[in-house]
């Protein structure tokens, strides 16, 4: 099966989806976003009310494409929720997700798609395509270690984010490794790792999201109320990190 068919069937769903997530609770458990490593430069930088950069960088799913465009992704949503949670600090978050990237291809533009920015926090989206092409798991494990190590060099705050989860997609690709693989790296890295494959499994699980089987023209719309749901539970993670 083409990848590309696999990524649209992660976010479809068997009811019609609200087009906000604040319609539906996609609320998770607490131990899904109470990780251990916390982000002290931004936590001081919130303190002083200091101009604060964010860049997510990622794959396909960063970028939006499955809703159709940047501002409908979960790093405009961002945004959006941290001004309003923090309405004395200017805020910015810059998209740069890039479809169809291997982990390493995203460390090979850190330099010019994150150090340029000079952020005080980078989001970290990887691991689904790595998956889907089966990219061996020393050369996966490898690229995670050399970008966490690089960002801790440039003494960035740095989230992880795992794979999206579909029951279809499980199916066919073998993501057991993948997870893994980037939960021992943030663990050794200590890198708070922000656990969406879990988080969209438990959304799947409990009803609130059912990602199978929905007609072309839903997909958009449901794709925008997942990426809000992201946009809403990373700043609750970022608020426990700053805490």
């Amino acid at each position: 099966m083409r990848f590309a068919v696999l990524l649209a069937g992660i976010l479809v769903a068997a009811h019609t989806a609200p087009a906000r997530a604040g319609a539906v609770d996609c609320s998770v458990p607490a131990e899904l976003i109470e990780d251990e490593p916390r982000l002290p430069t931004l936590a001081e930088q919130l303190r002083q009310k200091h101009p604060i950069t964010i860049v997510a960088i990622g794959g396909a799913t960063t970028a939006g494409t499955a809703a159709g465009n940047a501002e409908t992704a979960y790093p405009h949503r961002l945004e959006a929720a941290l001004k309003h949670r923090y309405p004395d600090v200017p805020i910015t978050v810059i998209n740069k997700g890039v479809s169809r990237e291997t982990a390493q291809q995203m460390v090979d533009r850190f330099a010019r798609d994150v150090y340029a920015f000079a952020p005080t926090l980078v989001i970290w989206e990887t691991g689904t395509y790595d998956a889907a092409q089966s990219i061996e798991m020393e050369v996966f494990a490898g690229a995670l270690e050399a970008g966490l190590a690089n960002l801790r060099e440039h003494q960035v705050d740095t989230m992880l984010m795992n794979m999206q989860y579909s029951r279809t997609t499980a199916s066919v690709i073998n993501f057991e490794p993948y997870l893994d693989a980037m939960q021992h790296t943030a663990d050794v890295a200590d890198v708070y790792l922000f656990r969406r494959f879990e988080m969209m499994k438990y959304w799947s699980e409990n009803g609130v999201f059912n990602f199978a089987n929905v007609p072309p023209e839903g997909r958009a719309a449901l794709a925008a109320a997942v990426y809000e749901c992201i946009a809403e539970r990373l700043t609750e993670a970022i608020e426990y990190g700053v805490k």
